[in-house]
């Protein structure tokens, strides 16, 4: 049975080799900026042009996913995401387009990791903790303040405060800040 690493490496490097631009979202970036959490799914915002989505949805089901082109087409119509689902395992894609200023910025300021040798872009930790902190599910605000501890001394403030003004969640990360400073005092 595939591993989530292996289908992440799978997928990004079909992307890669394609020219197709994505950055990776969710609980995956969580993860890769030291936040234990588990997570079932992977999550792309993809810049997919329309004659990109069948060669997308061919190599999916060529490599073992429930993959169906009328799906993603209405999904991205719509707005919305799509679910991929691996067929050897219960991993998901959720596969979303590039659709207001919060998928534009995530995509503009992605980063590279490596993977097991795979390139792969992920979104940058302040854009991470910014989403999280609009979704502000109890989830969210935890990975949020997550990411805000685990690395604090590399991100750029100055950037997570204008952003979080401009979205409207200076507040929530006035009070993230607040919790790290009571975690740090009692560490």
């Amino acid at each position: 049975m595939r591993t989530i690493e292996r289908i992440l490496n799978l997928v990004c490097e079909f992307l890669n080799k394609k020219n197709i631009d994505y950055v990776i979202v969710g609980g995956f970036a969580v993860l890769f900026y030291g936040n234990p959490r588990t997570t079932m799914d992977i999550d792309y915002v993809i810049q997919l042009k329309d004659e990109d989505i069948p060669i997308l949805i061919k190599f999916l089901q060529e490599n073992g996913f429930h993959a169906d082109e009328y799906d993603m087409r209405a999904a991205l119509k719509e707005r919305s995401h799509c679910t991929v689902e691996d067929k050897e395992t219960m991993f998901r894609l959720d596969i979303k387009g590039v659709y207001n200023e919060m998928d534009e910025r995530s995509l503009r300021n992605k980063r590279s990791m490596m993977f097991n040798d795979i390139a792969a872009w992920i979104a940058s930790p302040e854009d991470t903790i910014a989403n999280k902190l609009v979704f502000a599910r109890e989830q969210d605000i935890k990975d949020a303040l997550g990411i805000y501890v685990r690395q604090y001394d590399t991100l750029d403030m100055d950037y997570l405060e204008k952003t979080a003004k401009r979205i409207g969640v200076h507040d929530a990360l006035s009070d993230l800040r607040k919790k790290y400073e009571r975690q740090k005092k009692q560490s």
